[in-house]
């Protein structure tokens, strides 16, 4: 009988698809083809796992924003009484040996202000507004060098505190260890895999890093009002910040080989 040579490659799929399946009921596992040749021209075949690690330390920083808002009859008169208090400010974080790369101006704006009172739109002077972001760096564990500056800065007038942030200045060892937990987890599942699949295992072939870098821990008390607790307390405040822990995480996708 003579076999028809354009049913050729049609046969040599069925055939492909035929041994595939054979694989896999024998392994009991996923295995799967990723096109690609090693070195002695075999096919690769892999187990795709993945991994997590994760380590907690403790926050050496402290992130934070004061902001100041004023109105005067004119723009310059209005950015004159924010400059006085943005000064008072900046002598009182020096006197902490803040640095100035540690404060960093984030917004300064300038606009009209309006009275919209008895259904009628009435200027009433002009309104300027400045943030600073600040970093407090060292911190101990009660944050105590950043508990002294809080209330320090809450004794200016119409001063706002807001956005205060735990964070760890330099998370590298930390991502280094996550990075080291989530990989061992990931070659012990293939190993249980592998093991299971009576097959052996092989080294990775691919990996992929998905770590991000966390967003720091927000202070979730409000203190915002620090002025307004100040003044209620005899003018004299005396904040309770507690650090906690902060955990860093990394995350791995492997394949490793079989055979």
């Amino acid at each position: 009988m003579k076999i028809d040579k354009s049913l050729t490659p049609v046969i040599i799929v069925a055939v492909a698809i035929i041994f595939s399946a054979l694989l896999i009921s024998r392994t009991g596992i996923y295995i799967k083809n990723t096109g690609g040749v090693e070195s002695n021209g075999k096919v690769s075949n892999t187990i795709s796992v993945t991994g997590d690690g994760k380590v907690s330390a403790k926050p050496d920083m402290v992130q934070l924003n004061i902001s100041f808002q004023e109105t005067a009859p004119t723009s310059k008169a209005a950015l004159d009484k924010v400059n006085q208090k943005i000064d008072s400010a900046l002598k009182l974080l020096k006197d902490n040996n803040i640095p100035d790369s540690d404060i960093t101006t984030n917004n300064l704006n300038v606009y009209t202000e309006y009275d919209y009172s008895n259904s009628t739109r009435r200027i009433i002077g002009q309104r300027a507004s400045q943030t600073l972001d600040i970093k407090i760096k060292k911190i101990d564990t009660k944050a105590t060098k950043a508990t002294k500056i809080i209330d320090e800065l809450s004794a200016i007038d119409n001063l706002q505190i807001g956005g205060i942030t735990f964070d760890i200045e330099d998370k590298t060892k930390f991502f280094s260890e996550a990075r080291e937990l989530a990989f061992n987890k990931a070659k012990q599942k293939a190993e249980e895999l592998a093991k299971l699949s009576k097959v052996k295992l092989t080294k990775p072939i691919s990996i992929s890093d998905s770590t991000y870098d966390i967003t720091p821990a927000r202070y979730t008390t409000n203190v915002a009002q620090l002025k307004t607790l100040s003044m209620g307390s005899g003018g004299a405040i005396d904040s309770q910040i507690s650090t906690g822990e902060m955990g860093i995480s990394a995350n791995l996708s492997i394949l490793w080989g079989i055979e």
